[in-house]
């Protein structure tokens, strides 16, 4: 526990430094806190968000911003139910009802440094890529530098592909080749449908793949709390064989 809130101070820590660091001179920034429940969470060897009873509470909070000379993603999750991630995966070998996940994203981009428009083809942009993450399930610790590209893609509103040195606590010298895809949100008068991909290849599991549709009411005129449906979908090879799950999710959303 004292781990998970090491990980969770460190989150809000990064948070408020990049808010601090973006608000003066951000072109765009967006941020939410997430409630989650799910009663299909089986065991997730990678992410170890599986439950003794597949039941799992999630609480999520997303950062993302664009500023003069780039852009910068924060991700912090705090996971909670009956031997989050299995037996044995919390602290010295013992059992844990919590996990906590952080991600910390920063791009620079070369366009913007240097003035010039990089744009090619269907490239929009070019930027340096970092990317750190720190779990409690395994003390998993990862470090991950390179480059990506931004695509003009007709659909979708975000999307992004790139090649990074992956460095963890268990290997170094991983090739990562990561793509981030996000739709253009479908918006009603109150609903709200969109869908984000992750797709990540390493020599560890092969070609892995996230999927996260959200259905979502907007509560609210302004659509600032929502809440609705979001269904995870994750595949990937681990030691050979296929793993594969689907979690339909009831989530609440607030957009700060």
């Amino acid at each position: 526990m004292n781990l998970n809130k090491r990980v969770m101070r460190t989150a809000l820590a990064l948070a408020a430094l990049a808010a601090t660091g973006t608000v003066l001179a951000a072109e765009f920034q967006v941020a939410n806190l997430n409630a989650l429940y799910t009663t299909r969470s089986r065991a997730d060897p990678v992410l170890g968000t599986g439950t003794d009873d597949e039941k799992l509470k999630t609480y999520q909070f997303e950062y993302f911003a664009g500023f003069k000379y780039g852009d910068v993603y924060v991700d912090a999750e705090l996971f909670s139910g009956e031997n989050v991630g299995g037996a044995g995966a919390g602290s010295f070998g013992g059992n844990s009802p919590n996990q906590s996940l952080l991600v910390f994203n920063p791009r620079l981009s070369l366009g913007k440094i240097s003035g010039r428009n990089l744009a090619f083809g269907p490239i929009a942009d070019v930027s340096l890529i970092a990317r750190y993450e720190r779990a409690s399930y395994a003390d998993f610790r990862s470090w991950n530098h390179g480059i990506s590209f931004n695509f003009t893609v007709p659909g979708f509103a975000y999307f992004e592909s790139g090649i990074l040195r992956r460095n963890t606590n268990f290997y170094k010298g991983e090739t990562l080749w990561r793509s981030v895809l996000m739709s253009k949100p479908f918006a009603g008068e109150r609903l709200r449908f969109n869908l984000l991909a992750l797709i990540n290849g390493t020599g560890a599991n092969g070609t892995e793949v996230f999927l996260r549709p959200e259905l979502l009411w907007a509560i609210d005129a302004k659509g600032s709390f929502q809440a609705g449906l979001r269904y995870e979908i994750h595949r990937y090879k681990i030691e050979g064989q296929d793993y594969s799950r689907n979690s339909p999710t009831l989530m609440v959303k607030w957009t700060m």
